[in-house]
């Protein structure tokens, strides 16, 4: 039996996710498409213009970089992220929510772990800037603290609502092949 105050706080919860579900959306699908044009107009410019750009290599690796870590929370929401789930599927229904209760505690920490170094690291480079644009190198290294932030809130959401009988298992499996 769910609270009126229990229920509220999960469909707040709820409606945090979405929010961000669909802010990562805009985002993953930006950085996916910039980085796409950048590619294509740094080969256009080389092999048609004859005329190198200075960021065709350093603007699109940190592009890259971003979109990793910004979409591994992306996968991590959407239950589309790497997992070996055959052996799940075949376990009994109580054994199956203890080992996804276990796989999303350790993906929660995992998150969380690369939220606090990820901070140390992306802080360490300070005031620096790209070599060939003048943008903060902290714009492209505070991707990591966030995509484990990020990481940490989706599994936390999902095991609270896991434990409380809010979703199954199968609610966190990714759609099968058959």
């Amino acid at each position: 039996m769910h609270s009126p105050a229990m229920d509220r706080t999960f469909a707040l919860l709820e409606r945090i996710d979405h929010l961000i579900g669909r802010g990562l959306d805009v985002v993953v699908i930006t950085l996916a498409g910039l980085l796409l044009l950048l590619l294509n107009y740094a080969v256009f410019a080389r092999f048609v213009l004859n005329d190198s750009v200075s960021w065709g290599e350093e603007l699109p690796a940190h592009i890259l970089a971003m979109l990793t870590f910004v979409g591994a929370a992306y996968l991590t929401r959407t239950n589309e992220h790497l997992g070996f789930d055959a052996v799940l599927r075949e376990l009994p229904p109580r054994l199956k929510t203890v080992v996804m209760g276990g796989n999303l505690i350790l993906m929660g920490g995992f998150g969380a772990m690369l939220a606090y170094y990820g901070t140390i690291a992306a802080t360490s480079f300070g005031s620096r800037q790209l070599i060939s644009v003048d943008l903060p190198m902290a714009l492209f290294r505070g991707a990591m603290p966030l995509g484990g932030a990020l990481i940490t809130l989706f599994c936390a959401i999902r095991l609270a609502r896991l434990a409380t009988g809010r979703m199954t298992v199968d609610d966190l499996l990714p759609e099968s092949d058959a």
